[in-house]
Formats: C-alpha cells, structure tokens, sequence
C-alpha cells in the first residue's frame, strides 16, 4: 500500500509508532497532540523550528527582568482556552492597564474614550450587506461629530490591530468578529508574567518525546487510508518518510501557500482544491517587532511635547503618525524601561526584509518622531534591542490571518475534514472570529483532534 513505509529503505523510515501526524509544534499543534493522546492515539509532532511555540517567540535576557515577547504578547478578551491552561499551568496574569496616548503633528494628547470613539465607526459594520473592502467601508461611512478623526483611528486600529491592508481586509470578516467588541471584558488585555512560551510548554509537558524538532515537512501523499509525509532533519540532505492514518496540519497559511521549493513550502499529492479557496479567501498579515531596552523609563520625564502638567508615567499605549514604526508600549505597570514598537499591515511590509540594524535604526528615528525628542536623545538611553520580521521568518511567513474580500467563510471551510485523512487547524481554520489569537489556535487545535478521534473510531467500527 502507498502508505506502507515498510517498503522504505530503513535509513527513509521513521519508526514512532504514530496513528496521527501533527505538522506544527505550535499550540495548535501541541493542544491536538494532548488531546488526541489522552484519548490513547499515538501522536508525532513535526516542528520545522528549533522549539516549540511557534508565533509565541520568548527570549529571556539577563539584563531584563520580563521575558522579551518577540511573537504573541497579550492574552485577548474572555479567552477561555487559554485562561483554562494559565490555571492549570499555575501561570500569572496580569491586566494591561495605563493610558492611551496619541502623537499627532509633534504634540502628544491623551486618547480618552479610544474604544467608544472606534466604536462610533465599527458600529456600523453590516455582515449581511455585500462584501466590499474596509477601506472602502471608510469612504462611506457616516458624518457627524468627530467623525473623520474616528475614522483615522479606525483604519490605523484594523493596520495595527489586525495585522491588515484596509484596501484588502473583508467588511464582512471584520462584522462577523474581527471588530471590537462593546462588551468591556472582551476588550481586556493580560499579559503572562513569567513569559507566553510557558504555554507551549505546559501543553507538551510529559510528551515532550513525541515531538521532533527541525523536521521540516517537504511533501504530504494522502488518500482514503492514510498519509506519507516527506521529512527533511536539519542539515541531513537525505528525506525520512512518516506514515500515519490521518494528519493534522497546523502550519500558518503563509507556509500552506508557498510557492514550490521556497524554505518551509510543503507539497500536496494529490493537489488539495482547499488550498485554491484559501490562497483567494485568506492572507497574512504583515508585523515587524521591535523590542527596545533602555538605561531608564526616559519617557516618564517631562516632554516638550506633553501637555503642562502631564507626563508618559503610566502610558501603556501611544498610537503615533510619524515614521515606519507608528505604534509603540510600554510594560505598565511593571516599571520596566523598554518599549515595544509595532509595525503592522502596510508599515510592516514597508519594513519587510530589512536587516535588523535598519528596521533599529527606523524604529528610534520614529518613536523619537512621535515623542518629540530629538534622534540623540533616544540612541543614547538605548542598552539593547531585538527585531523580529514575521514576514521573512520561513516557517510563517506572515503574523496572523485576515480575510480577503469574499473570503469571510474562508476559515470556515479550511476546519472540514478532508475525506476523513486530512485537518487543518491553527488560528487561520478557527470559524468563530477569533483568529490571530492563541486562544483561537488552541480551540481549534482541540476541535480538529476531536474530529480525528471520531473519525478513527468510525474506522474501527467498521474494521
């Protein structure tokens, strides 16, 4: 049989005993993994990377007292997936609390009712109307008092927010969950004190030898018995074929949609028609990170550009207009002296590929723009600095999923099983308007380990 990999030369075979494939050791993949083997299904995760986690990328540096996120940062609303891990992992959260503030033409003013102000825009979202692009939307949405200003503070949210191009991201996507909700709860943001990556690493906890590391899965055969999956190991030139019963794809969108022979690309045979839909129906979003460590929390002095009597000490968020780099956090209300900058949808592809000295050098010169100081003044507080440009990271090519124009159902679809041999899962196949958040991969990684284990058991009944 074609999934047989008996009938492989034994230096082609990987022997681990797995009835399920997982492509992808982030929480998706790991969250399938834990659920499929208390069910006693025996897994093997294949991660392409070095570690486990995926988007969460945490580093820890002895000169920081926080853990340095360079992937996911905040835990999203209710998040019941993931609040049920932090308790059972014994994890700490803490909520982002502090002031909003806005750096327009050099001056910086506070950014009261900022969810309220976005609200008066999103509101007017209609799922059921034809589905038209939000830039789009923008042209056409209602007047009235402030209205123009909220309508900047609209499109600069879906960019930075969603990762998003407004002339690209669905109406319909961002009506059906992707707008902020009136609900206070859903709009808190918490952070994990002791760092996100303890999440990957509580969900493989005791099946840490069911995951292999720097596996990088080149090519998948599969059919109604089953799958064989091409391996690449490391440096190694030659390929290790894994046969399983069913596979569970986890791989960001970036990655399913790769061209042929690029890093990280993985081919389908026979081709999947899905793949089609989704290429129409989805994308990436486009983040470069900056994480900034200063000798001080430099910004809490008085600034020239802050209103008599006022200061930055408890800013947790400043939305600026100036530079590459327009968005920018502290860690309030930790006294930590770094701030996070954040180039999202067109300002992160404007970044895209540069070398990390460059987007470092672009990333001061913009939040020295915003906050009114000169270029020195900032360079010279600077102790050390980390970029990421998800974009150019071969293994997910993108931050998170957004829908395109007509593609509103596209997630929906990519969840569905494939003739009961094949799943997606991962942020970008979560139907319920949670992508791009961990919580989402999370429940969609358990939803499509519970459709394997069906589906395994229906063949059993058979059998």
């Amino acid at each position: 049989m074609l999934f047989d990999s008996s009938s492989l030369p034994p230096n082609k075979r990987l022997k681990l005993g797995a009835d399920v494939a997982i492509v992808g050791g982030g929480v998706a993949g790991l969250a399938a993994m834990r659920v499929l083997e208390e069910r006693g299904i025996r897994t093997c995760v294949l991660e392409a990377r070095s570690r486990i986690g995926g988007r969460i990328h945490t580093v820890r540096d002895p000169r920081v007292a926080h853990p340095i996120e360079l992937g996911a940062e905040f835990v999203h609303g209710s998040a019941p997936e993931l609040l049920a891990v932090a308790r059972d992992a014994g994890l700490l959260l803490y909520a982002v609390e502090g002031e909003r503030w806005r750096a327009r033409g050099g001056r910086l003013t506070r950014l009261e009712d900022f969810w309220k102000r976005l609200h008066t825009v999103m509101r007017h979202l209609d799922a059921e109307q034809a589905d038209r692009s939000f830039a789009e939307f923008l042209d056409d949405a209602p007047g009235g008092r402030h209205a123009a200003d909220a309508r900047v503070l609209a499109r600069a949210f879906v960019e930075g927010f969603h990762a998003a191009d407004p002339r690209r991201i669905s109406v319909r996507y961002l009506a059906d969950g992707g707008s902020p909700s009136e609900d206070a709860r859903e709009r808190r943001q918490l952070r994990i004190a002791d760092g996100y990556d303890r999440v990957p690493e509580w969900l493989a906890h005791g099946l840490q030898d069911r995951i292999v590391t720097q596996a990088v899965v080149e090519r998948i055969e599969w059919g109604d018995d089953g799958v064989a999956l091409s391996v690449r190991r490391g440096n190694v030139p030659s390929v290790t074929t894994i046969a399983a019963r069913a596979a569970v794809i986890t791989v960001p969108i970036g990655v399913l949609l790769a061209p042929a022979g690029e890093p990280g690309a993985i081919a389908f045979a026979p081709h999947l028609p899905i793949l089609d839909g989704v290429r129409s129906g989805l994308t990436m979003g486009a983040v470069v990170r900056v994480v900034v460590l200063f000798r001080e929390r430099w910004w809490a002095d008085h600034l020239r550009a802050v209103p008599r009597g006022a200061s930055l000490e408890s800013m947790v968020f400043l939305q600026g207009d100036a530079g590459d780099v327009p968005v920018w956090w502290s860690l309030y209300p930790m006294q930590a002296p770094v701030l996070i900058g954040w180039a999202g949808g067109p300002a992160g592809l404007r970044l895209a590929g540069r070398s990390s000295s460059e987007i470092q050098e672009r990333a001061l010169a913009a939040l020295a723009a915003n906050l009114g100081v000169t270029r020195r003044r900032v360079a010279a507080q600077v102790v050390a600095c980390w970029t990421h440009d998800w974009q150019h990271d071969p293994f997910s090519r993108g931050a998170y999923s957004y829908a395109l124009v007509g593609g509103a159902q596209s997630a929906r679809r990519l969840a569905r099983s494939i003739k009961g041999t094949l799943w997606f899962a991962g942020e970008a196949a979560e139907p319920e308007g949670r992508n791009g958040t961990v919580h989402g991969a999370i429940g969609s990684g358990r939803r499509a380990a519970l459709s394997v284990t069906r589906a395994l058991a229906q063949d059993a009944r058979r059998s």
